[in-house]
This record gives structure tokens, sequence and C-alpha cells, in this order.
């Protein structure tokens, strides 16, 4: 008689990965078309059967009535992993949907729902996983905790969405790494902001554990210039060797496109995609008229251009143009994921 062995995390990834070599998921789209019904069936039910290995006997079904207020509605597809409540609401929308706009729909559910402990967004391509907020049970974080695209993943993705594995879940454990996975993005963009843009409180506390007595203006710039240096690894060792060479071309490299180095750099460091070596590779190169950021300091592998000038600011990532009011923290930060996305397709 042959006997079962449980699979591990690390067999389930690569059960997935290749099940998913094996889907022919492009055919599937085109079956899908712009209708909603048939992304379901073409693509998003495929993806939660025979990629995850959930049953629609026993463990979803579709059209789940859910109470949202007074009313009764149908959300497309909900998990019950034990018990005979939903763990898990899907709502589903066809291929050539941008999902983002349909949150609310979803977080009305999961509102009045208290049971659900996870919400799915998807148009059968990208997969947007949420979980409740900690400081508000009653609603859905507004950015998803995972994202899965099936156009475009790869080994981290992948061992990611082994965790919802029908086999293998474990919904404490995924809800747990969740919440530890939004809290750590929310320190890192919180001290990346307090890094990048020091306030005066926190340059006195520190000029005052140095010893000093008054901040004067020339104490906050040079703290200042000190704790921009440390939010990165390295900022620039040879910035005046450097300008005084552009100097001599005409090329002047100004404070708004080194801090938006340092900031494009952090993102990078912040996003767990690159190594040290990676991440020591991506460097600028200022030209007449735009300030590129390259790995390798290649042209051709070019992160983002910024152009700047006394009326308007635009970044330019893969060809598309953003006009951005300054380069600080939190307007860079916006563009996250496009700018991860540039870094990585240059730099492996």
């Amino acid at each position: 008689m042959k006997i079962k062995t449980r699979m591990d995390k690390k067999q389930v990834a690569q059960k997935i990965k290749k099940d998913l070599s094996n889907w022919d998921f492009n055919k599937a789209i085109s079956y899908s078309g712009s209708n909603e019904s048939q992304t379901r069936d073409f693509l998003i039910e495929p993806f939660f059967n025979k990629i995850l290995g959930y049953s629609p006997m026993d463990d979803y079904l579709h059209e789940y009535s859910v109470k949202v207020g007074q009313s009764t509605k149908k959300v497309d597809m909900a998990i019950t992993l034990s018990g005979s409540k939903p763990d898990i609401l899907i709502e589903c929308k066809p291929t050539s949907r941008d999902i983002a706009k349909d949150f609310g729909q979803l977080n009305e559910y999961c509102l009045y729902n208290k049971e659900v402990k996870i919400g799915i967004l998807t148009n059968g391509v990208v997969y947007k996983f949420y979980s409740r907020s900690e400081d508000s049970n009653e609603i859905l974080h507004k950015d998803p905790f995972f994202e899965f695209d099936l156009m475009n993943y790869d080994d981290s993705d992948i061992e990611n969405l082994s965790s919802f594995f029908r086999k293998k879940i474990n919904l404490s454990e995924v809800l747990e790494n969740a919440n530890e996975a939004y809290f750590i993005d929310n320190f890192n963009n919180a001290f990346f902001n307090v890094l990048s843009e020091p306030s005066d409180d926190l340059i006195k506390v520190i000029y005052h554990k140095m010893g000093g007595k008054v901040t004067t203006q020339r104490v906050k710039g040079k703290i200042f210039k000190l704790i921009n240096s440390i939010s990165i690894e390295q900022v620039l060792e040879s910035i005046k060797d450097k300008e005084s060479k552009n100097a001599s071309k005409g090329i002047v490299t100004t404070s708004d496109e080194i801090k938006a180095f340092n900031v494009i750099k952090t993102i990078m460091a912040m996003s767990s995609k690159f190594n040290n070596s990676e991440l020591d590779r991506i460097l600028y190169k200022d030209y007449k008229g735009f300030f590129k950021i390259l790995v390798d300091g290649n042209r051709n592998k070019c992160i983002c251009s910024l152009m700047t000038d006394n009326y308007k600011k635009i970044i330019e990532i893969n060809g598309n143009k953003y006009e951005i009011d300054d380069v600080s923290a939190s307007t860079l930060t916006k563009f996250k994921k496009e700018l991860v996305e540039a870094a990585l397709e240059n730099i492996k």
C-alpha cells in the first residue's frame, strides 16, 4: 500500500509553480473577455480549484448571500475553511477592469460580516488579498498585504501564495503574517519619512544627546544632512567631485535631484526585492535638462528620469510621465510599485 505523505511548504510552492506553468491562462483570458461570469468560470475558479486545491463542493460557494445593512447582497465567491460561515470573501470582476476602484464594495461586504477574516479582490489576473485592520476590526486595510499577478510573478510571490494552498492554509498564521507586514510597512514608511524630512524636535533631541544646547540654523542644517545620509547605505561619497566635473560641462546637480536619488534608493532597500550588492549598482547620472537613476550607471538601464525647473517637476518611469509637486518621501513613495518593477527589469 502506498503511503501518502504531507507536502511541506517548499513542495507546495514547487507544485503551484509547476501547475501555473502548465496552465494556459492566456487562453483562459481570451475566453473571459469583458464578461464577469466568464472571468470567474475560466480564470478565477480554476485558480482556486486547480492551482490552490479548493473544492467547489466542500470549500467555496458561488453567489453567497451576505447582509449589508438592512439588505441582502450576493458576493461572487465565499470560502469556508471550517464551520458554517465564510472565512474569505472573493469579489470578482472582468479581466478588463481596473479593480482598484472596487475596494469599497469588498470592504462593505466585510464590514457587516465580521466572521470574514480576509477579502480578495480579483479580475482573474491580479489577486489582491486584504485583512481586517487591527486599529478598526470593522474594516479592511485599504492596501493589500499580498498581491499575486498571473502575468508577473517570481518565486517569492509563489512562496507567499503557497500559504493559501487548501491543505496547508493556517488562517491564524496568515493573519499574523499580514498584520506583521502591515506593521512593518507602516513603520518603514513612517521611519523613512522621519529620516528624509526630520522635524525640528527630532534634530533638537539628537543635538542635545550630542551635548549641544542651542540648535542654530547651521546646526540644524548639518544634522539634517547627516540624518539623510544615514537613511541610505551610502550617500554620494563623491558629490563634490562629480559636481565640479559636471559644472565644467554646464551641469549642476541640484539638492532636489540628490534628495530624489536618496528617496528612490531607500524605496528599493525597503522593498526587500534587492540584496546589498544589487542596491550598490543603483547610481545616478546628471545630464543637461534631466537627471537619471540608472543600474550600473548605464543609460540603457534606466529606472527613472527626473526633470525639474522653476515651474514643474516630472518623473518618467518606463515611458510614463507623471507631474509631481515635490520630491518628498510621501510623493515618491506613491510610485513604489512602478519604481521597483523598473529596477527589477534592469538589475536582474
